[in-house]
């Protein structure tokens, strides 16, 4: 399986030269990481970032790195020397506030503490600009993430982690991840603390189906793949209201717990939509450390990034663009075959991409040994959602759920002989339910004409 992380370009400032380190979470099982390219306008116009592709040291492990080298100045120091000591010291999210209560005898005995909040347990994943370790809250008493920005030199990454932060405290949904806290640990680094998911990535699911694992295709039918794209579809309904675009929706990024419910992480990258009609949200105009991405710079994930995304046309981006991505992922989930071909580089991904036809019904993707092949119903929904001009799309989240509701309901438009034939059957199906008694009737009058038919043929055969 691939492990694809988000990067940006052309280039964009930074302060110093250094390589974006390999993804690797628990609950995924990578053998090829693909970084993404990310990229800024330039805050000085002496900066440059240069784009390197190294090979990794495996021979079934290419990985991408984006190295960064500039002369502004001020760059190298710390968040700490930056910001002095004084500011950086241990915060209240740092450091238990609630005391120990002992019984001795009849007695309640009151102990102040005086102890780590939050204490790291194990690595969930690592990424170009942060870390996340499952902790565990001393306070509260549960598990955590806790997420830590692990390059404080950069100013950038700075204002991103802080946009992160903000973005996703304002984004109260279900299938969105809440943040609890933010602080700065012991070493001076930013942090903020997330509702722990327990269960594993649409990433590592996709790969278990398509591995043949009889356990999760008993459990992922098409039916629950699809309760799980519909939980996708409400949380990108929620943040386009609001007036943002996740940019970097992809099965990596996308979490189901132990309990089915479907949520959207990484709002690193999430960018507010330009639109006039957006203009005037809440979150659209949220205070932004970072500075506005340009139009011409490329953000994302090639492999499921939209033609406009991929092209750089930033002012343009609306809530079709992450709609588009969420159709590459159901493609994925559904066939079990990415939609694009991972290249060597992000580049050649992108070209890729704009090359690849529009799904046809006939995909021979949909035909997989695993399992049973994909319903003629949803491979044309499939091709409305991955129209590559974003008019011909679906406008908005919400209708591309009410579209899949009737055609889960078998109200889908007809498109062709197999979905004429199916919807009359489902059209049969509910008459006869509305009207059993005629039903039957209709059925013993059809079987007598066909029996006295067959009689009256045989007498005439027969003599």
């Amino acid at each position: 399986m691939t492990v694809r992380e988000t990067v940006a370009y052309p280039p964009t400032s930074a302060g110093r030269a250094s390589s974006a380190p390999q993804t690797e979470a628990a609950t995924l099982f990578a053998t090829n990481t693909q970084q993404t390219l990310v990229a800024d306008h330039a805050a000085s116009p002496n900066s440059t970032q240069e784009t390197l592709l190294a090979e990794g040291t495996g021979p079934a492990s290419t990985t991408q790195e984006t190295l960064v080298a500039g002369g502004q100045s001020g760059q190298g120091q710390t968040l700490g020397q930056t910001l002095g000591p004084t500011s950086l010291g241990p915060t209240r999210g740092h450091a238990t506030v609630l005391p120990d209560v002992r019984s001795e005898g009849d007695r309640l005995i009151i102990v102040p503490r005086d102890q780590t909040r939050y204490e790291n347990d194990k690595l969930l994943g690592r990424g170009g600009m942060g870390e996340v370790k499952l902790a565990h809250d001393h306070d509260i008493g549960r598990k955590v993430a806790v997420k830590r920005l692990l390059d404080d030199t950069n100013p950038h990454a700075v204002a991103r982690f802080i946009d992160e932060v903000r973005t996703v405290g304002s984004l109260e949904h279900p299938n969105i991840v809440p943040i609890h806290d933010v602080g700065v640990d012991e070493d001076g680094s930013l942090f903020f603390v997330m509702k722990y998911v327990e269960g594993e990535t649409l990433s590592s699911i996709i790969q278990k189906l398509a591995a043949g694992d009889a356990a999760y295709h008993k459990r992922y039918g098409f039916e629950a793949r699809l309760d799980l794209f519909a939980g996708l579809l409400r949380a990108l309904q929620y943040a386009h209201s609001q007036g943002l675009v996740h940019r970097d929706v992809k099965p990596e990024n996308i979490m189901v717990g132990r309990y089915g419910e479907v949520v959207l992480m990484d709002w690193g990258i999430a960018h507010p939509m330009r639109s006039q009609e957006q203009l005037g949200r809440n979150l659209a105009a949220l205070d932004r450390a970072s500075t506005e991405t340009v139009d011409g710079a490329v953000v994302g994930t090639p492999q499921y990034m939209s033609p406009e995304q991929a092209s750089g046309q930033v002012a343009e981006l609306d809530g079709r663009s992450d709609l588009y991505s969420a159709f590459v992922v159901l493609y994925e989930l559904l066939t079990l075959v990415p939609y694009v071909k991972l290249e060597p580089t992000a580049m050649q991904t992108v070209l890729a991409a704009e090359e690849r036809s529009l799904v046809a019904g006939l995909d021979p993707n949909f035909d997989n040994p695993h399992q049973a092949a994909v319903p003629i119903e949803l491979r044309h929904f499939l091709r409305d959602g991955l129209a590559h001009a974003k008019d011909q799309r679906f406008a908005g989240a919400l209708e591309a759920i009410e579209t899949l509701e009737h055609v889960r309901g078998g109200d889908f438009a007809v498109c062709c002989p197999v979905t004429f034939m199916k919807a009359n059957n489902t059209k049969m199906g509910r008459f006869m339910d509305r009207h059993p008694g005629g039903s039957m009737m209709f059925a013993t009058m059809s079987a007598l004409a066909f029996l006295g038919g067959l009689a009256g043929w045989v007498m005439w055969a027969i003599g």
